[in-house]
C-alpha cells in the first residue's frame, strides 16, 4: 500500500476526530459517541477509511488504546484506596464476570436461537467491561474516589477471566470439546504473572526518572513523558512472553508510577506536571483514533441482519447481566462497606467497549464458526452501551448520591 494510501485515510480519521470533539462538547455529549458516529460515516457510510476488526492492524490499535487508558487509570489509585477496595474488585473481577457471562449466555440463547456453545461463546465476550470508555469518563464526571477506581481497576482486572473464558469456548464451538476447565486452572498464573510483569516494568521505569533515590537516566522531562509509551508496550509485552494478563500488568505498572512516593522516588513537581501533561494529550489521540476505528470497523449489514434481538441482547446486558453482578459481589463486601448509592451507580457504569470488540475481532481472525453473528452483536452492544451510558453517567450520579463538584466548568475532560 502506497504512502497515499495510509495518509489519506488517517488524515480522515484526524480531522473527524478534531471536529466530532468539537461538536460533542457544543451538544454536551461524551467524546467517544461523537468519535463512534464519525467513524460509522467515514467507514461503512463513505468508504474512505477501510478498516476490519478482525484485522492485525485494527486489533493492535484496539488493544494499545485500552492499554494506554489502563496506564493512565493505574497512576490515579492510591494504594490507601486500593487496601479499602481490593475485595469487592477481587469480586467482581471473578464471581461479577461469571454472572455477567452466564446472563448473557442465556439471553443470547433464546433471543439469538444460538446454539448453547455458540451463546456460552458471546457471553464470555460480553463479560469484560472498558478501561477506554471508563476511565477518561471519571475526568468528566467526579464521583466518590474509591468508587471511581474501584469501576476504573476492575476494567482492568476482568479481562484476564474474560479472554481466559472466550479462549476455552472457542474450543467448544470450533472442536466440540470445552477447555474452560485447563484454562481457569491457568487464571492464577494469569494474574501473578501479570503482577510480576507490571510491578517490574512499573519499578524500573520509576528508578529512570528523576526523584528521590532514583537513578535518573532520564533525566529530562520529555524524556520521562515518553518513556509512558515503553512502559505500557514492556508490560503488556512481558506479560503476554509470560503467558498472563497484558491488560492488568500495564495496570499494575500505572499503579506503581503513580505510588513511586512509597519507594522513596517522589518525582519533582515540574516532571510531574509535564508527565501529565503529555498522558492527557497522548489519551486523547489514542481514545480518538479507537473509537472512530471503532465506529469504521461496523458492519452494516451483518449488524442490520440481527438488529432487533442484538439490541434485546445488550438491553439484558445492560439492565439485568451487568447489575446482578454487582449485587452479587458488592453488598458481600463487609471491608469497604458500599453504600446503596455506590452499589446503584456501579451497577449502571460499567460500559462494554474496546476489550470485547477486540474479542470479537480475534474470534473473526481466528475463523471461528459463527463469528460473523457473534462479531456483530458485540459492535451493537458495543454502540449501545457508549450511546446510552456515559450520555447518562452525571445524571445517575446525581440520583445515587455520589456525585462530587465537576473540577472544571461543565465537567468536561481537559485536553
Amino acid at each position: 500500500m502506497g504512502a497515499d494510501g495510509v495518509f489519506v485515510p488517517l488524515l480522515a480519521l484526524l480531522l473527524a476526530g478534531l471536529f466530532a470533539q468539537r461538536a460533542a462538547r457544543a451538544v454536551r455529549l461524551p467524546d467517544v459517541v461523537a468519535y463512534v458516529a464519525a467513524g460509522v460515516l467515514l467507514g461503512p457510510v463513505l468508504h474512505v477509511v477501510p478498516v476490519a476488526i478482525g484485522g492485525g492492524v485494527t486489533r493492535n490499535l484496539l488493544t494499545f488504546g485500552a492499554a494506554f487508558m489502563l496506564l493512565i487509570g493505574g497512576r490515579r489509585l492510591g494504594l490507601r484506596t486500593l487496601r479499602e477496595i481490593w475485595l469487592g474488585l477481587t469480586l467482581l473481577a471473578t464471581v461479577g464476570v461469571l454472572v455477567t457471562g452466564t446472563v448473557s449466555a442465556v439471553a443470547s440463547r433464546y433471543l439469538l436461537h444460538l446454539p448453547w456453545s455458540a451463546a456460552a461463546l458471546l457471553g464470555a465476550v460480553l463479560s469484560a467491561t472498558d478501561p477506554a470508555t471508563i476511565i477518561p469518563l471519571f475526568r468528566a464526571v467526579t464521583v466518590r474516589p474509591r468508587l471511581a477506581r474501584l469501576v476504573e481497576a476492575e476494567s482492568a482486572c476482568n479481562d484476564a477471566l474474560a479472554a481466559l473464558l472466550t479462549l476455552g469456548m472457542v474450543g467448544l464451538v470450533a472442536h466440540g470439546r470445552i477447555a474452560v476447565g485447563g484454562a481457569l486452572g491457568s487464571l492464577p498464573w494469569m494474574i501473578g504473572g501479570a503482577v510480576l510483569a507490571g510491578a517490574g516494568t512499573g519499578v524500573v521505569a520509576s528508578w529512570l526518572m528523576p526523584g528521590g533515590r532514583g537513578l535518573g537516566l532520564l533525566d529530562t522531562r520529555e524524556q520521562g513523558a515518553v518513556l509512558s509509551l515503553a512502559v505500557v508496550l514492556g508490560a503488556y509485552a512481558g506479560a503476554q512472553a509470560l503467558g498472563a494478563s497484558g491488560y492488568l500488568a500495564v495496570f499494575v505498572a500505572g499503579v506503581v508510577l503513580g505510588n513511586r512516593h512509597a519507594l522513596g522516588l517522589e518525582p519533582p513537581s515540574t516532571h510531574r506536571r509535564v508527565h501529565e501533561a503529555y498522558l492527557g494529550q497522548v489519551g486523547l489521540l489514542v481514545r480518538m483514533l479507537v473509537f472512530l476505528v471503532l465506529g469504521a470497523a461496523v458492519q452494516l449489514d451483518l449488524v442490520a441482519r440481527v438488529l432487533l434481538p442484538a439490541l434485546a441482547v445488550a438491553a439484558v446486558l445492560l439492565l439485568v447481566a451487568r447489575p446482578m453482578a454487582v449485587l452479587a459481589c458488592l453488598p458481600a463486601d463487609r471491608v469497604a462497606r458500599w453504600t446503596a448509592g455506590e452499589v446503584a451507580f456501579a451497577a449502571w457504569v460499567r460500559e462494554t467497549g474496546v476489550v470485547p470488540a477486540a474479542l470479537g475481532g480475534l474470534l473473526l481472525q481466528e475463523q471461528v464458526p459463527g463469528a460473523d453473528t457473534i462479531a456483530a452483536v458485540v459492535f451493537v452492544a458495543v454502540l449501545v452501551s457508549i450511546l446510552v451510558q456515559p450520555t447518562t453517567t452525571r445524571w445517575w450520579a446525581l440520583r445515587c448520591g455520589v456525585a462530587l463538584p465537576d473540577r472544571e466548568p461543565g465537567g468536561r475532560t481537559a485536553a
